[in-house]
């Protein structure tokens, strides 16, 4: 995929779309954003792995959020979500999906508001 042009992606995207839905006259999507993992230079098309010595307790630490102590009368300032997160999942889509779920739902049980008491 990465050797064809965003217009090639683009077409191949809207006839996939097209005989998903069942509807040939779906409206093309404006424009694409894609990764180019394979060919960046720093990665090269790597994935994440557990080292030889490590374990998936060191999977564990990465998912932990900053703070990560309970105790800190701080709110968390730094989630972690992606592949490499997934203890189970690691180096899969799959588990990159999984771990922003994870991570999501975090933020909801963050962010939810207390639920008033019901009146008598």
């Amino acid at each position: 995929m990465e050797t064809l042009s965003d217009a090639e992606v683009l077409s191949a995207m809207t006839r996939v779309l097209r005989t998903m839905t069942g509807n040939p006259s779906l409206p093309a999507p404006r424009s694409v954003l894609r990764s180019r993992w394979h060919s960046a230079p720093y990665t090269l098309g790597s994935y994440s792995y557990v080292a030889v010595g490590s374990s998936g307790d060191d999977i564990d630490v990465l998912a932990q959020p900053l703070p990560e102590d309970p105790r800190d009368p701080r709110p968390l300032q730094l989630l972690f979500a992606g592949e490499a997160t997934h203890r189970t999942f690691y180096s899969t889509t799959h588990g990159a999906l999984l771990s922003g779920w994870r991570e999501a739902e975090r933020l909801n049980r963050l962010f939810q508001a207390p639920l008033a008491a019901p009146q008598p």
